[in-house]
């Protein structure tokens, strides 16, 4: 078993062989995390919010739901989910959307954090935000279309499990949202369990 602990504002990565198992561990709670996952062998190939929802015909996970590729093959399977609310519709923040939104320059953000977490790894995969899953986020919509984003409820010590159902490198940001409720006003650590 492997341990790792995502700082708070920070990204980590891990290599996770096909059949072995990912826990996902909010320390604190209310914290969400940003999860990419690239095939090893394939860097073409990595797990694909948009079609995992076109897949699955849902933007809701939970347990026992497959998480697809870019090319509708499923790469994790979630396992165990002590929350069930998750967020497969907007990217992960970057740069720009703290200087558009909040008019701030130079904050930490999960794109980054998810580049950092892949030049440690050494993985040397091309990271974009538009494929990360934001685990834990409670984003929802309004019955105009609105994203209204809501404070993420779980306590401490809540976890989600997925399985790999293929080689992969996943790469995991402990989100540095600190200007609107997503982590409740305050980024803390996450870890990884790899067993």
């Amino acid at each position: 078993m492997t341990e790792i602990v995502i700082p708070a504002r920070e990204g980590r990565g891990v290599l996770v062989t096909a059949g072995r198992e990912l826990d996902l561990v909010d320390l604190e709670g209310g914290q969400v995390a940003d999860l990419v996952a690239v095939v090893a062998d394939e860097p073409e190939e990595y797990l694909s919010p948009a079609h995992t929802a076109a897949v699955n015909l849902s933007t809701e996970l939970g347990t026992g739901d497959l998480l697809y590729s870019n090319r509708r093959a499923p790469v994790l399977t979630i396992v165990r989910d002590d929350v069930e609310r998750h967020d497969i519709v907007v990217p992960c923040c970057d740069t720009e959307r703290y200087v558009t939104g909040y008019g701030v320059a130079g904050h930490a953000n999960c794109l980054d954090n998810l580049v950092q977490a892949s030049d440690m790894l050494g993985a040397g995969v091309e990271v974009r935000g538009e494929n990360a899953w934001n685990v834990f986020m409670h984003n929802r919509l309004t019955a105009g279309g609105a994203i209204v984003t809501d404070r993420a409820l779980q306590p401490a010590g809540s976890l989600i499990r997925l399985r790999a159902e293929r080689d992969l490198i996943v790469l995991v940001s402990a989100c540095p949202q600190d200007l609107s409720p997503c982590n409740n006003y305050r980024p803390t650590a996450m870890k990884l369990v790899l067993k």
